[in-house]
């Protein structure tokens, strides 16, 4: 169904504003919108493009006016990030771009949420200070770090939502007018190791880093997760292995969570450094 509604908005500008706007209106929908816009601007460019992202994302600002911030920083975000990845042409420079993207993000929920973010903090600051009552010396060390923590987390889903949002687009785009070019360009994802060790460094000391940089930490995760993810997607397509084990592997995704999250951060880093798919690939020839 939204394949088709994809479709139906490509069909001319006018179909594409009633599908934006339409989807953005709609609670829970805003990424198909999101969606949409970003297919809209790798079509046809930023230039071309801008009337339907102009008065498709109206509905986003009234989100936004009646304090939701979620549609209009997907939307916004999600469109940007066709605007690089159709500029550059290189998945792996747009996903590097959508983390810089997350942090910005990171700095400005604070000003647009205040009392939300306030509220969400002293309730956890009091689950954690009573899950911890029996440790005052751990309650201490982490308490500086919950607020910065919470905002990042929220930055952190806003910024997957987005990169998400523009690989739809990107399937769609493929799918309709290059069918194979998207398995070819997202089986071989792979981050420059200098941003995937930087990363990973991080997280090793993240203990000790100051409440600021914690917070950032989850964003700059999102691009080595993905990464992770193409690499799946690009061993189970070289050895043919069938849909039923992607299917397997995001049954695994929904169930393990975070401790699936960091296999694929240390899968990303590791096939960085060496190639995996790049040796495989010429053991068979």
């Amino acid at each position: 169904m939204f394949k088709a509604l994809a479709k139906w908005s490509m069909d001319k500008p006018l179909n594409a504003i009633i599908a934006i706007a339409g989807s953005l209106l709609v609670p829970f929908l805003f990424w198909l919108g999101a969606a949409l816009m970003a297919l809209s601007i790798l079509r046809h460019g930023a230039k071309e493009a801008a009337y339907v992202v102009l008065w498709g994302s109206l509905p986003a600002f009234a989100w936004l006016a009646m304090g939701d911030s979620t549609p209009l920083f997907t939307a916004l975000g999600a469109s940007t990030l066709a605007i690089i990845l159709r500029s550059s042409v290189d998945l792996k420079l747009t996903l590097i771009s959508a983390s810089g993207m997350g942090v910005l993000i990171y700095f400005v929920l604070p000003m647009l949420m205040p009392e939300v973010l306030a509220e969400v903090q002293k309730q956890s600051e009091a689950m954690l200070a009573e899950a911890l009552k029996d440790n005052l010396e751990l309650w201490q060390s982490v308490q500086p770090k919950v607020g910065p923590l919470m905002v990042g987390a929220l930055a952190a889903v806003q910024t997957m939502v987005m990169v998400l949002c523009l690989l739809l687009a990107r399937w769609w785009q493929a799918a309709f007018y290059n069918p194979g070019g998207y398995s070819e360009e997202f089986h071989v994802l792979k981050l420059p190791v200098g941003y995937v060790s930087g990363v990973v460094l991080l997280l090793f000391f993240g203990s000790s880093l100051p409440p600021l940089v914690s917070g950032i930490l989850p964003i700059l995760t999102i691009p080595l997760v993905i990464a992770g993810v193409a690499f799946v997607h690009g061993i189970v397509g070289m050895k043919n292995l069938g849909k039923q084990w992607l299917f397997a592997f995001y049954i695994s995704v929904f169930l393990l969570g975070p401790y699936l999250f960091t296999l694929l951060i240390f899968i990303s880093l590791i096939d960085s450094i060496i190639d995996i798919r790049g040796r495989l690939k010429d053991t068979a020839e």
